[in-house]
């Protein structure tokens, strides 16, 4: 199934997803399968809208503005169940404008998917969750051993492609600092530097869902998730890789990072990130207020487009709904990006506010159009309650 990546705005590089049915990796921790066990790809939906004429939505525009489409978010394309339908796809996807990026833990069929995508080159996206194959075993028992998947990133390295490596979810019980150093070693000296690390993530709603068997098998990483020591672990690798000189992409991270610019050079047009936002105030080189014309001027400036017209319906809106239903209901009209933009600077209550990013502070000043005004001096503040600074 095509859809916009909607809970990923401003994050993912790519403007869309695409699904196929259900994976069977049979990983404990995802998020997919415990929020929906069955699920059913639609391989014919997905090509129909790659050649439809007719500009009428917001998702033909774009399309047809060439915004990258990931392939997959919720399913492993290259499992037995999937890897002919991934298969199928590149074969349609190599003749739009479209980039790709790949986000898999390897498996049949993606040799195959490579090659029919030839010279138009995906970024790869490998997930390597642990280094040791029997703990892989229990965790995410259906997908090739990790040491298998290492083998392929350094083989794809060679080859040309930009290859990043997801530590993600990263849980110390399966990836401790021992067994983050050692790969880390390993591609360096292979050249590959990208390095994707997030934390497993069991909010309490989630935890009361999880089978018996999915516990089971997490086992002590979820002690980490009730504690909160699972943030303060995936902190101190982010700060680990980056003194080792990685490339390091994390959600809300408190540092400058060149990751998505390469990724842009590899796949020309992509979404808007608060990264591109965070690079900008370091590059300031001032401590100071910041502005959302600021905000703004960056995430849409140049772009063009669809992030300069007005879009009938909910379709911009939409992105507000999947990281926050509170901001989502109170906003019943969001025409334009710039609508959006002004809510996820504005409103702290939605999940992907500038506001929750922990380089931004807010002051008591607001703009002449009554947006707020924030501070950023470069230093992170972790606190659960931000003071809001007096100018």
């Amino acid at each position: 199934m095509l859809e916009r990546f909607i809970g990923a705005y401003l994050f993912q590089p790519a403007a869309f997803d695409y699904s196929s049915d259900t994976c069977r990796n049979g990983c404990a921790y995802c998020f997919a399968n415990i929020n929906q066990a069955e699920r059913s790809g639609n391989l014919q939906g997905a090509i129909k809208k790659f050649y439809k004429q007719e500009i009428t939505t917001y998702d033909d525009l774009l399309l047809r503005d060439g915004y990258p489409i990931c392939i997959s978010n919720r399913s492993d394309p290259f499992t037995p169940r999937n890897w002919r339908d991934t298969v199928a796809l590149c074969q349609h996807l190599v003749n739009i404008p479209n980039g790709v990026y790949l986000q898999t833990k390897c498996g049949p069929g993606m040799d195959e998917a490579l090659d029919i995508l030839g010279d138009k080159r995906p970024v790869v996206y490998i997930t390597v969750t642990t280094i040791r194959d029997d703990i892989a075993a229990v965790i995410e028992p259906g997908a090739p051993p990790p040491s298998e998947r290492l083998r392929i990133a350094k083989d794809l390295h060679r080859r040309g492609y930009l290859v990043l490596i997801a530590v993600n979810p990263c849980a110390e019980q399966w990836m401790p600092p021992g067994d983050l150093e050692a790969p880390c070693d390993d591609l360096k000296a292979s050249d590959i530097r990208h390095i994707v690390i997030e934390m497993l993530d069991m909010s309490k709603q989630r935890l009361k869902v999880l089978t018996q068997s999915r516990i089971a098998r997490m086992g002590a990483a979820l002690d980490d998730c009730r504690t909160g020591r699972v943030q303060m672990y995936v902190r101190e690798c982010v700060q680990y890789l980056i003194k080792s000189g990685m490339i390091v992409c994390k959600k809300g991270m408190p540092f400058r990072s060149s990751f998505f610019d390469d990724i842009k050079s590899r796949l020309g047009k992509t979404m808007p990130t608060h990264q591109d936002f965070v690079n900008y105030c370091f590059d300031r080189k001032k401590s100071g207020p910041v502005t959302f014309d600021e905000f703004d001027q960056v995430i849409r400036g140049g772009r063009g487009g669809v992030f300069d017209v007005s879009i009938k319906g909910s379709a911009i809106r939409d992105y507000l709904l999947r990281a926050g239903f509170i901001s989502w209901k109170a906003n019943q009209r969001v025409p334009t990006h710039r609508d959006l933009l002004r809510i996820v600077w504005n409103d702290p209550r939605h999940r992907i506010s500038i506001q929750k990013h922990c380089l931004f502070r807010l002051t008591d000043q607001k703009d002449p159009e009554g947006n707020a005004v924030l501070w950023f001096d470069g230093k992170a503040d972790l606190g659960q309650k931000k003071e809001v600074i007096r100018l």
